[in-house]
């Protein structure tokens, strides 16, 4: 047995915080040690891909078409939306794209 006589009910209380006070503790400085990795540099970028595009701005729409309590109403207008919009983007994941108009065929 480790304890040769009985532990209290104030002594296991004790226990109980410093253990979980050490634990806390070691949370904390893991948090802190993964916060650094962001300001660690990553190296020098190589100059060989090509610049992005600049952003050009659209000219503003008529909103004319389906408006949005009609497009969560159909759901294939809302499939054809998200098709749309991801067929817009393209491989590119940094396009902002808003679609303005969508007609029923």
């Amino acid at each position: 047995m480790i304890f040769q006589e009985q532990m209290t009910f104030a002594e296991g209380l004790q226990l109980t915080a410093i253990a979980m006070g050490i634990v806390f503790i070691l949370l904390f400085a893991i948090s802190v040690t993964l916060e650094l990795f962001r300001h660690i540099p990553h190296g020098e970028k190589k100059s060989d891909t090509k610049p992005a595009a600049p952003v050009q701005k659209v000219p503003a729409v008529e909103t004319a078409g389906v408006d949005w309590a009609e497009l969560e109403a159909d759901e294939d207008m809302m499939v054809a939306a998200l098709v749309a919009s991801m067929e817009a983007a393209g491989e590119n994941k940094d396009t902002n794209y808003r679609i303005t108009r969508i007609t029923k065929l």
